[in-house]
């Protein structure tokens, strides 16, 4: 059993190419606005080593450095590379069975898990979460869901990343916002790895990319960050764009798209300057909320939004048309919004065939991290688990003889040694949701919420620390962060650059 519907259409063949015709022209009418360079070009910043690199396929770069043109030519190279890389992929694998799921967020808040009192994260916070999440089967991690706010702003990403290494069993990512961090970051990724380099360089626990700016902007500090881990590791320059509709981008979602697609278009341009290769898409869009003024990551405008945006991923690269993942919620606090906003999301996600999902821990758009929504998190994952094992058919579970032997006698099945030998893989047993009959429950009122608390707090105080170095090994982890700081005060560094 796959539980694979078709995916949900948001463009046909003819509205993605009406899009993409639109990027095309946007991509060479617009300019990329840069940031860092040297006003005469004589020093060699990294900003100076990118305007090279493009001025070398055939941009145009303003006499100030502040202004890079993609002319028709380069996006029409750019366009060619993207069909020949279509025409060459395969046909996309089928989704599997396996689900996977990750606690996410890069949060300065939290949700205390007692009272959901929303405080600054601590570096505490991030030591717990690390033990509570090693004592979960089968939950991984994909960001560090708090950013400590008790540390130095400066080396918060490095206190983070550290404080990961001395609390779990592995590393695992966190961004680096801060060039000037890049070797810190390095060696303690090298030394929870067990020195080896080479690892490291290959496929780096953190994450050493380039945050675009929409509309159409590079910052010096994003330019290095993505430019240093080329250098000092051999990494393909990566950039990613998030842009808003309804700030950054027009309020139609096909405005959004079209932006989008031309900023896309922009980033393979700077790809195949850097690297001569592809990035492929690198936009996740999302949309504005009018009432608040802030980006939202959840609703159905987002939904269509991201499902377009991979439609035209798909038309440009080829691959499976997928609906956005997530989940995530808008909702501050564990309770009825981030409930119905995650399970929304992820039940269509599951039916168009994801299978990889983020964002477990996460509030206000993984602003607040938030250990008990991260068990209610789990127990809806490990409902969309049983969905996708399907039902399993032979003699053994069709039980015809048992069927034939009990059933003149009534209702008592129960009674039998083939219910106790199927029951934990066949039914579905939820720890926190509560399926007692009414009288039952009125004797000792406890809703999902609560006993999702009851199973934070007594995680939180009883899950081990299984970081496996040893105390010489903490030692230097300890004193990399004390580099770090020092670095951030000679630089003149005040604050972490979160994007």
């Amino acid at each position: 059993m796959k539980l694979l519907c078709p995916s949900p259409q948001a463009l046909n063949a003819d509205e993605c190419r009406q899009i993409v015709d639109a990027a095309v022209r946007i991509a060479s009418r617009v300019p990329l606005r840069v940031t860092g360079a040297s006003p005469g070009g004589g020093d060699e910043t990294y900003t100076d080593q990118l305007l090279a690199m493009l001025r070398e396929i055939g941009c145009e770069i303003s006499d100030d450095r502040t202004r890079v043109s993609f002319p028709g030519e380069v996006i029409a190279r750019v366009m060619e590379r993207i069909s020949a890389r279509k025409a060459a992929a395969g046909e996309p694998a089928e989704p599997g069975t396996k689900l996977r799921y990750a606690a996410s967020g890069q949060a300065l808040w939290c949700c205390d898990a007692r009272d959901d009192r929303i405080r600054a994260a601590t570096v505490e916070d991030q030591a717990t979460l690390s033990r509570v999440v090693d004592a979960i089967p089968g939950l991984e991690r994909s960001h560090p869901t708090f950013l400590p706010q008790d540390v130095p702003a400066a080396t918060a990403e490095v206190h983070a990343f550290a404080t990961i290494i001395l609390n779990s069993s592995r590393p695992w990512r966190v961004s680096v916002y801060t060039p000037e961090l890049l070797p810190q970051f390095i060696e303690l990724d090298t030394l929870a790895r067990g020195g080896d380099r080479e690892a490291v360089n290959c496929a780096p626990t953190f994450a050493a990319k380039a945050w675009w700016n929409t509309p159409f902007m590079l910052t010096g500090d994003n330019i290095a960050i993505g430019m240093r881990a080329r250098e000092l590791m051999g990494l393909p320059l990566t950039i990613s764009t998030m842009p808003v509709a309804g700030a950054a981008t027009p309020v139609t979602l096909a405005g959004c798209l079209a932006l989008s697609t031309a900023e896309v278009l922009q980033c393979n341009a700077i790809s195949l300057a850097t690297d001569d290769r592809l990035m492929g898409w690198t936009a996740g869009p999302l949309t504005i909320d009018p009432r608040s003024g802030i980006h939202t990551q959840s609703g159905p405008a987002v939904q269509l939004v991201l499902l377009g945006s991979r439609t035209i991923s798909a038309h440009l690269f080829g691959g499976r048309v997928l609906p956005s993942g997530g989940p995530t919620t808008g909702a501050k606090v564990p309770g009825e919004q981030s409930m119905m906003e995650k399970t929304m999301q992820t039940t269509w996600a599951v039916q168009g065939g994801v299978r990889y999902f983020g964002s477990l821990a996460t509030l206000a758009t993984a602003d607040i991290g938030s250990i008990v929504q991260l068990m209610l998190d789990v127990e809806m994952m490990r409902h969309f688990e049983r969905l996708l094992q399907g039902i399993q058919v032979d003699a053994e579970t069709i039980a015809e003889d048992l069927i034939c032997e009990v059933a003149p006698h009534g209702a008592y099945f129960l009674n039998e040694a083939h219910t106790a030998e199927h029951f934990r893989e066949e039914l579905f047993l939820p720890e926190l949701v509560d399926s007692r009959v009414p009288m039952a429950w009125v004797e000792d009122p406890v809703t999902m919420l609560d006993n999702a608390r009851k199973k934070a707090l007594r995680l939180m105080d009883t899950a081990e620390n299984r970081c496996p170095l040893s105390d010489e090994q903490r030692a230097q982890v300890r004193e990399i962060v004390r580099d770090a700081e020092r670095v951030a005060r000679g630089a003149g560094l005040e604050g972490a650059r979160r994007m």
